[in-house]
């Protein structure tokens, strides 16, 4: 099974590369430089989904790519925009560079610096369900609260619209405690967001 993943990743890397889009071999930097850098990166679920529908097609023109750079001058990403403008894709793509690198494969990109991480994780909006006692601020920041519990300055966070459940002038004031808070852990983070005075 393991031959298989690997020789799946190969034929994967080939098709990718054959539309027209670059795959590269990361360079593996120490868990304490505690940086992600990756040039002209892309999401790999926009690709592959784009490939479902013809196997054939060339890609190199439609689908962006992005430089993802955290590290010592900032690990802190704040990805802002309107809605439908590659917000969540974007985020998305950072963490599977990240898993990819760790799991030996090549990464979306035409070079890349990863330093490998102890945990990723995510804080995407939950759906409110009717068996949900507690609102979905409260679901959301107990969420938050998890981990933080357990992260630490080698983990990456991926938190997309978090606190967007709350008004405006509340979520920013609550995200900027986030960011400090993440700031202080020394975390990599990307945080996509409404926000654009959490940009600024």
């Amino acid at each position: 099974s393991e031959f298989d993943f690997y020789l799946g990743a190969v034929k994967l890397i080939n098709q990718l590369q054959a539309a027209g889009l670059p795959m590269c071999r990361p360079k593996v930097l120490p868990k304490e430089a505690r940086v992600t850098e990756v040039k002209d990166s892309y999401s790999l679920t926009l690709a592959l989904d784009r490939l479902a529908t013809n196997p054939v097609r060339k890609l190199d023109e439609e689908i962006v790519t992005n430089d993802i750079r955290m590290g010592p001058e900032g690990r802190i990403l704040v990805i802002t925009g309107p809605n439908q403008g590659g917000k969540t894709t974007y985020l998305r793509s950072i963490g599977l560079v990240q898993v990819m690198m760790q799991a030996g494969l090549f990464v979306p990109g035409t070079e890349a610096k990863i330093s490998p991480v102890d945990w990723v994780y995510t804080h995407f909006a939950e759906q409110e369900g009717t068996d949900n006692i507690e609102g979905r601020l409260s679901a959301e920041l107990r969420r938050l609260a998890e981990i933080f519990e357990t992260a630490t300055p080698y983990s990456l966070l991926l938190l997309n619209e978090s606190l967007a459940s709350t008004s405006p002038g509340e979520s920013l004031y609550l995200t900027l405690d986030i960011i400090r808070a993440v700031r202080f852990l020394g975390a990599r983070a990307a945080f996509a967001t409404h926000l654009h005075e959490l940009a600024e």
